[in-house]
This record gives C-alpha cells, structure tokens and sequence, in this order.
C-alpha cells in the first residue's frame, strides 16, 4: 500500500521539540565541573543523534514502490511481504522495516531499501566498517569488540569485526590488484614525476598459520629521501606485503614504484638480504638500479663465521668481525673472501659455514661497495625495510598465541600496507563495496 512519508518541516518540528523537552529534562538548575558538564552533554549527544537518525532513516519509509517492481533479471517481482532489519550504526541500533520483493521468473528476493541505504548482510553502516578496519589493523579482533563499545557504545561481536576487517582486506587487495594489472598491461602513461633518487626496499618474515605451520610474508617498501636540518630522512614510505609468491609481489611492488616516478627517476637504488628472489625480483623491474646488500645482513654472515672458526663471544671471534667490517666499509669484499677461504674446518657443520658464506660473499661483492656508496650518499642498511617487516607484519600478525587462515592474514596485510602508507586514507570506499 502507498506510504504515507513525513515531510522535512514536520520532521524537524517534531525533532526540536523533542529536544527541547529533553534539553529541560537533563539539564541541570546550576553549572557543573568540567567533567559533569562533559557527562551531560554526551548522554544528550547520544539521544540527540539516535533520534536524528532514526527519523532520517524512516524518512525513506519501508521502500515500498508498488504491488509489483521490475527485476534486474527483466521480468516483475511481486511484494511478499515486510521484514525488519537490525543495523548497528555509530549512533544506535536500528531496527528498519523493508518491503520485500520476490520475482518468480528467476527466484530472487530482494529489498529496494537495502540499496538506498547501502545494507549488507553483516548489519553494519559504512561507518561502523570503518571504525572496524582502522581498529583491527592495530588490535586483535576480541579486543576491536571490547574498545568500540567502550569508546563509541557501539556493540559488535568478535566475529563481525573478524569479518568487516577481511571482507575489507580483500577488496583492498582487489582494488590493488586491478591497478598492477593495469601499469603492467602497457597502457598505463608512466607519470611525469621524476624524483632525484628512489629507494625500494624488500624482504621477508614468518607468519604463524593455522596448524602450527609458518607462511613467508614478503615486505617492501617503497621511499625518498629528503635533508631537514643538516640530516637525510625518510620521506613518504609506502609499505606493501603479501603472502603470495615472489614474481606476484614483485610485480606489487613496481607498480608501486611506477606510481612514484621509477622510470623517470635519477637513481634508483634497491636493498635487500641475501635471499635469491629478491635479486632475481630487483633484476626482473629494475635492471639499472644500484643494487646494496645491507650492510646489517653482511655483518651477521661475518658473526655466523666467526662463532664457528674462533668460538662465541671470544676476544678472537671480535676482533675478526671487526676487522672484516672494517674490510667491507672500505670497499676489500675480496679481503673478506680471502679471509674466509683460508679457514680450514674439519667438523662437519664448521664445514658447511664455510662453504655457504664464501657463496654469500662472493655472490654478492659487488653489492658490498659500502665506501663507494656511502661517498655517493647512499643508504647501506635496509632498516626501513627491516623496520617494516616488524610494523607491517609482526606488530599485528606475529603477537602471542595469534595463527592465522591464509584468507585472514593476507586481508589484514593489504589492510595495514594501505594505512601504514596513507594514515588519513578514506576506507569508505571499500566499506562501501561490501554492501
């Protein structure tokens, strides 16, 4: 039947007068302290924004467009009948009465106020999925619940916030996705920027997983640098991680660097560990980049040889590490080399030390330039990268007792890569693609 709506001059009519009575009804005969008169206006606030809500809400009415309404399938649905609905905005909980449509031709039902009002099946606003996700990219689920009813009084399960924050993780990712796609199709114009010197960083950490297994999450990181008051910092780092495999987060993180000017760029210098996908991925994207094995990694390959050949902690074991950092910073790779070939071990696992480390340093002793790059200004340690193994992936994903699904921690990667990069990053969009 046809619905009867109110119209703005009644709603507002019928608005402030309820204020006015519960303006008269909760405000007191004399001023208070501060802390009361911040109680007051917050209880008030709270009935004050609940009703406004509610009226505007209802002011669609129940969605009802007649007996019968066109469905997307091209054939009519008819009115079946009227279902409530309970939603939980920042506000209060809504209980929302829909007219429900079904269509006989395609069996489908469907509820035209959903749309309107963006309703998804886990009965919160796009407000609450935002709250949510900025939550849970710091907080375990259980505690998400718990803070959201003690901050904002809005009342969500363990469950729900575990849903929102990776129904909104995967649509991230998606959306990421769609953009890599497009920058390695070709089509992409490369942009016009073109920053004096781009850093990328890359490496990798254990994910704890379900059933006690261990997933890599490869980490990168995308940076400039700028000098402010004599010192060369940080400037707009942009994080990315996945557990995917390496030629896919590759892939990732060159459309990242794409996006801030790599083909146009002066210099671009790449750092990672000794891990072989990594170079192969810097090798892949970036066949002209300075490459830099950091200088911290190089030091804990001269440490693991040291403890074998001398003894840990031993006088002779530090003086050999210093000695051969000392070598490295001033560009003798081929001293260090020399030095390790001339260790001549008998046990078995001093053995293969030696074997693996004159690999290491051999493979990479073009890489460990570290005076030539420090005279050019160049960075000789991966702690940015290093620092976003531990921000992106072990502050959230590697607490006590925490396993993950593969679904879940890829989700909350995406999530906490976006905000981790742009702090005041606008989730509604995603939020929004849930509905």
């Amino acid at each position: 039947m046809p619905e009867n709506r109110k119209s703005k001059n009644e709603i507002v009519k019928e608005l402030v007068e309820r204020y006015r009575r519960l303006l008269e009804e909760n405000l007191p005969e004399e001023p208070g302290t501060l802390e009361e008169i911040e109680c007051i206006t917050e209880e008030i606030g709270k009935e004050v924004k609940k009703d406004l809500e509610s009226e505007c809400a209802g002011w669609h009415g129940t969605g009802y467009v007649g007996s019968t309404v066109l469905c997307s399938c091209g054939e009519l649905a008819r009115l079946k009948n009227y279902y409530n609905k309970h939603v939980v905005t920042l506000s209060s909980e809504l209980v929302i009465q829909r007219a429900y449509y079904y269509c006989p031709a395609c069996g489908q039902g469907f509820c035209p106020l959903d749309q309107k009002l963006e309703l998804d099946g886990l009965s919160t606003s796009i407000g609450v999925r935002t709250k949510i996700a900025r939550l849970a990219m710091w907080i375990p689920f259980e505690e998400v619940s718990v803070e959201l009813g003690q901050l904002l009084g809005v009342h969500v399960s363990k469950n729900t916030v575990e849903r929102v924050a990776e129904a909104i993780g995967q649509t991230i990712k998606r959306e990421s996705r769609d953009r890599e796609e497009f920058v390695l199709s070709g089509y992409a114009d490369i942009p016009k920027l073109g920053p004096k010197r781009l850093y990328i960083g890359i490496d990798g950490t254990g994910v704890p997983m379900r059933g006690g297994t261990s997933r890599e999450a490869k980490t990168g990181v995308v940076y400039e640098t700028k000098e402010h008051d004599g010192e060369i910092r940080i400037s707009r780092p942009e994080y990315l991680a996945t557990l995917e495999r390496a030629e896919v987060f590759g892939e990732r993180v060159y459309a990242a660097a794409f996006a801030r000017g790599v083909e146009n760029a002066r210099e671009v210098i790449v750092l990672g560990d000794g891990a072989s996908w990594i170079w192969r991925t810097f090798r892949d994207h970036y066949p002209k980049a300075v490459q830099i094995l950091d200088f911290f990694h190089a030091s804990e390959h001269l440490n693991e040889v040291a403890r074998a050949w001398y003894g840990e902690g031993t006088d002779k074991a530090m003086r050999w590490v210093k000695a051969r950092e000392t070598d490295l910073l001033s560009d003798r790779a081929q001293t260090v080399i020399r030095s390790i070939r001339s260790w001549r071990p008998v046990e078995e696992d001093a053995i293969k030390i030696r074997r693996t480390n004159l690999a290491y340093f051999t493979r990479n002793k073009n890489r460990m330039r570290y005076a030539t790059f420090k005279a050019r200004g160049y960075h000789i340690g991966s702690g940015v990268v290093e620092s976003a193994c531990k921000t992106v992936v072990g502050q959230r994903l590697k607490q006590s007792g925490m396993h993950w699904s593969e679904v879940g921690a890829e989700a909350i990667l995406h999530l906490r890569s976006l905000l981790l990069s742009q702090r005041t990053a606008d989730l509604r969009p995603y939020a929004r693609a849930m509905a």
